[in-house]
C-alpha cells in the first residue's frame, strides 16, 4: 500500500474542518493509504503551516465562493507551496450557496489557469475527482523514472533486431 498524504488549505472562512483523515483508496489499481489534514491559515500558523507543507505530498487549495477573502489569499497559499512542493488542485467550496456567492465561476477558473492548476471542482462529484487527481499526481511523483540508458539501449537491440529480420526475409 502507497502512502499519500494531502493537505487541504484555505483561509479560515473558505469552510475548513481543521481535522485529519485516514482512509484506503484503489486509485488506477493501485491501494493507497490515504491521510488528508484539513488545515484552515490564520496569520498566527506561519510555523505550523510550513510545517505542514513539507509533511504533504500534494494538497488541495481551496477558497469559498461566499467569502472573497478567501479567493484573494489563493496566490499566497500557490506561492508557499510552489516553494515546498507541487501536486495541488484548486477547488471552490460552498459551491450549494449560490445565492451569497461573491466569486464567479469564471474567476475561479481564469485564477485555476493563471496558476496552471489542472481545475476549480464547485461540486461534490467534482471535488473527488479532484482528490483523485492529486493521489494521481502524487503516485506519478513518487515513481521512479525509467533509467534512460537502459530504455535508449531497449529500443537500439529492438531496432537492430527488426532491420537484422528485415535483411534475411526474402521476398
Amino acid at each position: 500500500m502507497v502512502p499519500v498524504k494531502l493537505l487541504i488549505l484555505g483561509s479560515q472562512n473558505s469552510g475548513k474542518t481543521e481535522v485529519t483523515y485516514r482512509c484506503s483508496r484503489v486509485v488506477d489499481q493501485e491501494a493507497v493509504d490515504l491521510e488528508i489534514l484539513d488545515l484552515a491559515c490564520k496569520d498566527s500558523c506561519e510555523a505550523s503551516l510550513e510545517a505542514s507543507l513539507r509533511w504533504a505530498d500534494g494538497f488541495l487549495l481551496l477558497y469559498s465562493i461566499t467569502q472573497r477573502l478567501s479567493f484573494l489569499e489563493v496566490p499566497r497559499l500557490k506561492k508557499l507551496i510552489d516553494q515546498t512542493k507541487q501536486s495541488l488542485v484548486l477547488v471552490a467550496n460552498k459551491a450549494d450557496l449560490e445565492i451569497g456567492r461573491e466569486v464567479t465561476t469564471e474567476e475561479g477558473q481564469r485564477l485555476a489557469k493563471d496558476l496552471r492548476e489542472l481545475s476549480v471542482a464547485e461540486s461534490v462529484l467534482a471535488v473527488e475527482t479532484a482528490v483523485i487527481q492529486v493521489i494521481r499526481l502524487v503516485l506519478d511523483q513518487q515513481r521512479p523514472l525509467p533509467d534512460r540508458r537502459s530504455y535508449m539501449l531497449t529500443v537500439r537491440h529492438a531496432l537492430t533486431r527488426k532491420l537484422t529480420r528485415s535483411k534475411t526475409m526474402q521476398w
